[in-house]
């Protein structure tokens, strides 16, 4: 079994209700947060009147241990201590429709609008990262593209240098 499975400790960092942030940290780094963050606890007399839009959810087992609403300078304190913990990957890449031109921020989105404009009932998001990744060449009737903002950038520039 890995080490992954082993550890069930997670905490999830909220901004205004939205979880921003899912970490899987050892459980002795667990407990000492658990220890720090006891007087910011939602149960207590203090934390219910503290007015903050920052929450730590700590869950060990599936089971909820406890809601803490804390300072933003103590949740950006806590969130780069555990960074290395983050159990997400990184970020969804951006999709282009060749086509139309539109861009979008995941190939879920992606899927969603295909499902729309094609009144389908169902689209498979992975046929269209395959399109993107070349294995096949249309996906629901588009050309599709990962999208490299930088790259693009360095495209305008040139475009702007030699046609001007």
């Amino acid at each position: 079994m890995s080490q992954i499975m082993k550890n069930r400790c997670v905490v999830i960092f909220e901004v205004k209700g939205t979880s921003i942030g899912t970490y899987r940290p050892t459980q002795k780094k667990f407990h000492s947060l658990q220890k720090k963050l006891e007087p910011f606890r939602i149960l207590y007399p203090k934390a219910k009147t503290f007015r903050s839009n920052y929450r730590i959810v700590l869950k060990q087992e599936k089971v909820k241990m406890g809601t803490y609403k804390v300072p933003k300078e103590m949740f950006e304190k806590i969130k780069s201590e555990i960074e290395q913990y983050r159990s997400l990957g990184s970020p969804s890449k951006k999709i282009r429709c060749i086509e139309t031109g539109v861009v979008f921020q995941s190939a879920r989105e992606a899927a969603c609008w295909t499902e729309f404009a094609r009144e389908m009932y169902y689209c498979n998001q992975d046929l269209i990262k395959q399109c993107c990744r070349g294995k096949q060449k249309t996906s629901y009737g588009y050309h599709w593209e990962f999208v490299n903002e930088e790259l693009d950038r360095l495209k305008a520039k040139l475009n702007e240098k030699f046609c001007l």
